[in-house]
C-alpha cells in the first residue's frame, strides 16, 4: 500500500524531468539522461534484483542512448524506445521470459496507461477507481475532442465566433505546445512506472513452452499421408534449390561480369524475391514440424530433406549477399544494401534455429524465445554505428572505383557534412568516372542525376545553414556527431 501511495507523485516528478528536458528541444543527450532518471525511480520502487532478460533489454536500453548521445541517429533512436517498452513488458510479468511475449504485455499496456494513471490518483473523491478501464478513459478523452472538433468547424463558419475564440485565446496565453509537453510526459512516465493487468494475455502465455508433446497419434493414417506429402514436396523445392544455387555460384559468386548495367533487377528485385522464398521456405518446414510428425517413426527421411532444404536456403540467403556485394563494390553503400547484410545475418541465425527446432522437436514458441532475442541483438548491433558517417567516407573514398552517387549523397544527415565538402575538381573526376562506369557520356543520362555543380551549391547553403543553426541548439540535444561536424566546418579553410 505504502508503494502504491508513493507511485502517483513519482510519475509526476518524473513526468516534470520528461518536460523540462524535452519540451522544445530535439532528442540527443537528453534521452540519455531522462532514461537514467527513469532507471533511478524503478530502482527506488523495486529494490530487488531486476530479472535477466529485464537486465538485458535496460543494458540495451542505455547502450543505445548512448549511442543517440554519440552520433545522433534515427536507428538508435528507434532501437532505444523497442528496448525500453521490452524492459517495461518484462518488468510487468517477469514470469514470462520471451521478449515477443514482453512485446505484446507492452503493447497492451500502453493503451490502459490514462487509466492506470487515474487510479493511482490518492483521492478519496474517486473511490471507483477500480473499475476504470482504456474505453472509459477514451469516452472521456472524446470530450474534449468532439468540443475542439465543433469549435473548429464553427470557427470556420462563423468570423464573429472565430474573432471571439481568438480574443478568449489570447486573455487565457495557454502554450498548447507547453500542455502537449506534459500529457506527453505524464503518459511517459506511467507507462514506465504504474502497472497494468492483462489476464487474457497472461493465460495464453502460460500455456505455451519450448518443447512439443505428442498428442498419441504419431502412426496415424493422417501423419502416414503427411509424411508422404512432405517428401514429394521437400524433395522437389530441394531439386529445384539445388539447380538455383548452382546457378548462383557460377554466375554470382565465382562467374560475374559487370558490363556497366545499372544490377536493379540483379540486386534489388531478384534480392527481395530470394529472401521472401527463404522466408516461405522456413514456413514450409515449421507446417511440416508443428505437430506429431516430429514423433512419428517414419519421419528420418523427412527430417533430412528439411535439414537440406533450410541448408540450402542457408546458402541462397549467402548467394543474396553475394548480390549485395556486387552491389556495393560497383555502386558504393546505401542504407538498404546495409540493411539486406543484416537482414541476411538474422535470417541465417533464425534458419539455424529451425533447424534446431526440427532436431529436438522444439515448439513454436522456441523459435518466437529465441528468434525474437536474435533478431533484437542484430538491431542493437546495427545501432551502434553513425551509418551517415560510414557512407560519406566510405563512398567517396571509392572515387574511381565504383559509382558515387551525388543525389543519395546530399541527403545524407548533417554530421555527414565535413566529408561531403569536395573541391571542384574532385566532383568533376567523381562525374567522368561515373559516365565511364555505366558505358559512357553517350548512355549516361543528366536529367537522372545531379550535377558537380548543383552538388557543390547545395552542400555549400547545407554547411551555411548548418553553422548557423546549431549554436542556437540547446544543451540538452546535443550529440558528439553533430558537434565534431561543427568544429570540423568551423575550423575548414575557407574558398
Amino acid at each position: 500500500m505504502q508503494r502504491n501511495r508513493v507511485l502517483f507523485p513519482l510519475c509526476l516528478l518524473l513526468a516534470a524531468v520528461h518536460v523540462f528536458l524535452f519540451h522544445d528541444s530535439g532528442i540527443g543527450l537528453n534521452l540519455l539522461l531522462f532514461e537514467l532518471a527513469a532507471a533511478g525511480v524503478l530502482w527506488f520502487i523495486r529494490p530487488t534484483a531486476l530479472p535477466q532478460t529485464a537486465r538485458w533489454t535496460l543494458g540495451g536500453t542505455m547502450l543505445s542512448a548512448l549511442m543517440v548521445a554519440w552520433h545522433g541517429s534515427l536507428l538508435a533512436v528507434v532501437l532505444n524506445l523497442v528496448s525500453a517498452a521490452l524492459t517495461v513488458g518484462i518488468l510487468l510479468a517477469p514470469e514470462l521470459r520471451a521478449l515477443h511475449q514482453s512485446a505484446l504485455l507492452a503493447a497492451a499496456h500502453l493503451p490502459a496507461v490514462p487509466g492506470a494513471l487515474l487510479r493511482a490518483i490518492p483521492a478519496r473523491g474517486l473511490a471507483d477507481r477500480a473499475s476504470i478501464t482504456p474505453r472509459h478513459v477514451l469516452s472521456l478523452a472524446a470530450v474534449p475532442l468532439f468540443l475542439v472538433l465543433f469549435g473548429s468547424m464553427y470557427r470556420a463558419s462563423n468570423p464573429f465566433f472565430d474573432g471571439f475564440t481568438e480574443k478568449a485565446l489570447a486573455a487565457f496565453d495557454v502554450d498548447m505546445a507547453l500542455v502537449g509537453s506534459i500529457v506527453l510526459g505524464l503518459l511517459v512516465s506511467g507507462f514506465i512506472l504504474l502497472p497494468s493487468h492483462h489476464e487474457r494475455l497472461m493465460r495464453w502465455a502460460a500455456g505455451t513452452g519450448d518443447q512439443l508433446q505428442p498428442n498419441g497419434e504419431a502412426t496415424g493414417p493422417d501423419v502416414r499421408r503427411e509424411i508422404f506429402i512432405a517428401m514429394l514436396l521437400l524433395g522437389g523445392l530441394n531439386v529445384l534449390l539445388l539447380i538455383v544455387n548452382a546457378l548462383d555460384i557460377r554466375h554470382v559468386w565465382t562467374g560475374f561480369q559487370f558490363d556497366g548495367q545499372y544490377l536493379k533487377q540483379f540486386v534489388r528485385e531478384g534480392t527481395y524475391m530470394l529472401m521472401l522464398s527463404i522466408v516461405l521456405g522456413a514456413a514450409i518446414v515449421l507446417y511440416f514440424f508443428r505437430g506429431d510428425l516430429n514423433f512419428a517413426c517414419g519421419a528420418r527421411p523427412v527430417r533430412w530433406l528439411a535439414y537440406a532444404w533450410l541448408g540450402q536456403n542457408i546458402v541462397l540467403a549467402l548467394s543474396v549477399g553475394m548480390r549485395n556485394f556486387w552491389y556495393i563494390h560497383y555502386y558504393a553503400l546505401a542504407y538498404k544494401r546495409i540493411g539486406v547484410g543484416f537482414f541476411l545475418l538474422a535470417l541465417c541465425i533464425v534458419l539455424a534455429l529451425v533447424v534446431i527446432k526440427v532436431q529436438r522437436g522444439r515448439s513454436a514458441h522456441f523459435l518466437l524465445r529465441t528468434g525474437s532475442v536474435a533478431v533484437y541483438a542484430v538491431a542493437l548491433v546495427m545501432a551502434l554505428f553513425n551509418w551517415d558517417g560510414i557512407m560519406a567516407r566510405y563512398n567517396l573514398a571509392q572515387q574511381g572505383k565504383a559509382f558515387v552517387h551525388l543525389d543519395f549523397l546530399a541527403t545524407l544527415s548533417d554530421k555527414a557534412l565535413p566529408r561531403l565538402v569536395r573541391s571542384p575538381e574532385d566532383l568533376a573526376l567523381i562525374d567522368s568516372y561515373n559516365a565511364s562506369l555505366i558505358g559512357g557520356e553517350e548512355h549516361y543520362s543528366r536529367d537522372l542525376y545531379m550535377t558537380p555543380e548543383a552538388f557543390r551549391m547545395h552542400i555549400d547553403q547545407r554547411v551555411q545553414d548548418f553553422l548557423a543553426e546549431y549554436p542556437k541548439r540547446s544543451w540538452k540535444e546535443w550529440n558528439r556527431a553533430d558537434e565534431q561536424a561543427y568544429r570540423a566546418l568551423q575550423d575548414a579553410p575557407g574558398d
